[in-house]
């Protein structure tokens, strides 16, 4: 029988696929010494309520009186991922060749700009 010398992949998409913007990672090892990786999104807190005034000409003005929120920032725990540390070199490297690859467009069309 002969060795076959490729292989093909089949990507196929869950129903519970979801794109998200990630801000920031916090993470670790966990007891089995896997990687743990929680993807996260920042944002500043939203106000519970606020209070306007109208103006002569219609206008809205925030109320002086109004509270404002504290000034802390929410990082909405996304998701989280685990992995061996092999896995995870793999998927560092990926992301700092796409991460090279985008300042390498960026530089080309600098360069294309410039007169």
């Amino acid at each position: 029988m002969e060795k076959k010398n490729s292989i093909s992949f089949e990507y196929k998409v869950l129903p519970t696929y979801n794109a998200y913007a990630v801000s920031g990672v916090h993470g670790g090892l966990n007891a089995s010494g896997e990687v743990v990786a929680n993807f996260f999104h920042e944002r500043s807190r939203i106000p519970k309520k606020q209070s306007y005034n109208i103006t002569e000409d219609g206008q809205l003005t925030i109320d002086p009186d109004t509270p404002k929120p504290d000034d802390s920032i929410i990082r909405n725990i996304l998701f989280s991922i685990s992995m061996n540390p092999n896995t995870a070199r793999v998927v560092g490297q990926w992301l700092v060749d796409r991460a090279n690859e985008h300042q390498d467009f960026l530089e080309k069309q600098d360069q294309g700009g410039k007169k």
